[in-house]
């Protein structure tokens, strides 16, 4: 066999072998995640001593359990002010004197936040990490061929990070896996459930094109009227004052994207791999720019055919990952959707040449986004996205109209 037949066909990666891998990337996820949750219930952190006894250790749900506490004061605005998220923070966790996770969503995320902030810190941190995975595994369970049983999504590296760190890429996912199974059959429903990616507007965006694109009428209207319906209950709960203090959070995140090189190693967009290779920050704007214009004319052309909810769902969460550079590796959930989307395609007609290799390490990247971005400094992130993409335009190629 030729070095390239060896991926293209991937013989070797039959149903055995893939079952015996997952097994051991499941039980080495599993005991990781439970060291970690230990580590956090005792007071640490990887690289953070425990400065307070008895305190927690910090995750990034920290920033929004701490944003959910002020909101539950009385002073939903100060979510949004570092110094008073600070406070809360240091209160509860063992952190670095100096060290602040900044809450920079918008206040329909707070608004979702609330009910966990009512409990205790790693209560609340159960709880959120608890009703997303279940969200999610539910949907992508029904999304792969029934044959394919619990364990590839208990193994795939997606939840690694969201789970570890109690981050929100399940619900993002999970609206776009729900979506899927539901356009076609409950089209108000399916619509609604993107709807709710207004809490992450910059993966939102592909929405209305796919929906416009598909002339799915019922669902572009369904998915508007829920994400006005939470905007206006965040602004009626939250307050006006809530929106100016995100909106003058706005400039912060910009630097954070365009100057801080020690956060780039967690995104996974075309926009990171320009700026690590050195180029100018205006060229990286522009790559990225071309890059998304063309992923969104083709996710209309794809679309508009009409291939069914689950290609078109499996094209919008790649797209959408592809579309903005402030994509992290927690985000990396969503290609869940197209994995398991091509995974039900090819229980059916086989696997297409090079479909094993390249679905292959899209489900294992998230596992290793971060230490080959940040690391090693190979962003390859986007291109791993790219073959994803192409996957699932063959494959909807094939569907039809």
């Amino acid at each position: 066999m030729t070095a390239i037949g060896f991926f293209r066909d991937a013989h070797w990666l039959h149903r055995k072998r893939a079952r015996a891998y997952a097994v051991m990337l499941a039980a080495g996820m599993g005991l990781a995640l439970g060291y970690h949750w230990i580590s956090l219930a005792l007071g640490h952190h990887p690289g953070v001593p425990a400065l307070a006894p008895g305190k927690l250790g910090p995750t990034d749900f920290l920033a929004f359990w701490s944003a959910g506490r002020l909101a539950l004061a009385g002073h939903p605005a100060a979510a949004w002010d570092l110094a008073q998220l600070a406070q809360v923070e240091h209160a509860v966790a063992a952190m670095e004197p100096r060290a602040t996770l900044a809450f920079f969503y918008p206040p329909v995320f707070l608004l979702l936040c609330l009910p966990f902030a009512a409990l205790p810190y790693f209560a609340g941190f159960a709880a959120f990490v608890g009703v997303q995975s279940a969200a999610l595994l539910v949907a992508l369970r029904r999304l792969l061929p029934a044959q394919a049983g619990w364990l590839p999504l208990l193994a795939f590296p997606g939840l690694l990070l969201n789970a570890a760190t109690g981050q929100n890429g399940f619900i993002s996912a999970a609206c776009v896996a729900a979506a899927a199974l539901l356009l076609d059959r409950r089209p108000v429903t399916g619509g609604a459930a993107l709807g709710l990616m207004v809490f992450k507007p910059h993966l939102a965006l592909c929405v209305p094109v796919a929906l416009l694109a598909a002339r799915r009428w019922q669902a572009a209207v369904a998915a508007a009227a829920t994400a006005s319906a939470l905007l206006l209950m965040s602004w009626w709960v939250l307050g006006t004052a809530s929106y100016q203090a995100f909106l003058n959070s706005l400039p912060q995140v910009r630097d954070a994207l365009d100057n801080h090189r020690e956060d780039w190693g967690k995104l996974q967009s075309i926009f990171t791999t320009v700026r690590l290779a050195g180029a100018p920050l205006a060229a990286a704007y522009v790559v990225q720019g071309i890059l998304a214009a063309g992923v969104v004319i083709w996710l209309a052309r794809l679309c508009w055919r009409r291939p069914g909810a689950g290609a078109e769902m499996a094209a919008l969460g790649t797209a959408a990952l592809l579309c903005t550079p402030h994509v992290l590796d927690y985000d990396l959930a969503i290609t869940g959707v197209p994995l398991a989307w091509i995974a039900g395609r090819a229980a059916g007609s086989g696997w297409r040449p090079w479909e094993k290799s390249v679905a292959g390490a899209a489900y294992i990247w998230p596992l290793l986004a971060r230490i080959a971005t940040q690391d090693a400094h190979l962003a390859i992130g986007p291109f791993v996205l790219l073959g994803l993409l192409l996957l699932v335009a063959r494959r909807a190629a094939e569907m039809p109209a």
